[in-house]
């Protein structure tokens, strides 16, 4: 074999490996995300101009009429300001939570298998069994909470019933931490290398002044990760609030998720619930670009 067809066939083999074999094995997964993700976006586009008919697709076209009825309704802001309340409690009462635990978790010397498993173990629970427990908690008759309240002297609360309660008693079982979020954490901590931890130690930066002016800026970019997807999270909250109190008591607890929900499978106005999903997705992307622009210009 001459040097030329042997130069040849070695540029043709680079050429299959590192040109066409990537996109080979990329093109599954790429269609069945265009499939499953986007597709279903630019569908709800779509059926958001439509008295939308599943008998005779796609029914009578209005325009933005499914928009502007949706704006004129009390129920579809009043959902706007109570996801915006879950939005602020979750993270006041839940997003540190798992920061602290991963903190304190790093300076265990025996045991951190252990009590790693440990704060695993909650995630692992389904929301069903979770919610049917803390539903117990609260029961306002012979709940734990209200033994708690009454052994200090307090009066009895309704909890799942109150409308000013129920938003906390929906977020509140999220204060244990625990979960996948908390082995990130330790992860990232553990992986900030160990010349910049003695180097603090050297010059005196110990005890609470190494995990404020360390730690905490090394593992900023997953704190920012993990700050992104509560903040969609909360945004598009559905199944807590549905199973703990169904949007109630006087939809108190109706989130955007459960107003889309209702429009979709008890309204059956499925033009009005793609309105609702495709606005709730422009403000979660809204949202998430606000918060890229201000990490990035923190950066620089």
């Amino acid at each position: 074999m001459s040097k030329k067809t042997e130069r040849k066939k070695i540029g043709s083999n680079y050429f299959l490996r590192q040109k066409i074999a990537p996109w080979a094995l990329l093109a599954l997964p790429i269609l069945f995300t265009l499939w499953l993700k986007y597709y279903p976006i630019l569908k709800a586009i779509y059926i958001s101009f439509f008295n939308y008919d599943p008998i005779n697709q796609p029914g009578t076209f209005v325009g933005l009429q499914n928009y502007i009825t949706m704006f004129q309704t009390e129920y579809y802001w009043e959902a706007w300001r109570n996801s915006f309340v879950f939005l602020v409690l979750q993270l006041l009462m839940t997003f540190f939570i798992p920061i602290i635990q991963a903190l304190f978790l790093n300076e265990l010397r025996r045991m951190k298998s252990v009590v790693s498993t440990m704060y695993l173990l909650p995630a692992l629970i389904p929301t069903t069994i979770n919610v049917i427990v803390w539903r117990w908690v609260w029961h306002p008759d012979y709940g734990v909470a209200n033994q708690i309240v009454k052994f200090f002297g307090g009066e009895p609360q309704l909890w799942l019933s109150d409308p000013d309660l129920v938003k906390f008693c929906i977020v509140f079982p999220g204060v244990i931490g625990g979960g996948i979020s908390v082995l990130l954490y330790l992860s990232a901590i553990q992986n900030i290398s160990s010349d910049i931890m003695e180097s603090a130690s050297l010059d005196g930066c110990t005890g609470w002044k190494r995990i404020w002016y360390i730690t905490l800026p090394n593992i900023r970019y997953i704190i920012f990760i993990q700050l992104i997807i509560a903040v969609s999270t909360a945004m598009q909250l559905l199944d807590a609030p549905y199973m703990f109190a169904a949007g109630g008591p006087s939809g108190a607890s109706t989130t955007q998720g459960i107003f889309i929900y209702n429009s979709f499978n008890k309204d059956f106005n499925y033009g009005r619930g793609s309105a609702a999903s495709v606005i709730l997705m422009v403000v979660v992307m809204i949202m998430t670009m606000i918060q890229m622009h201000f990490e990035n210009a923190e950066q620089e």
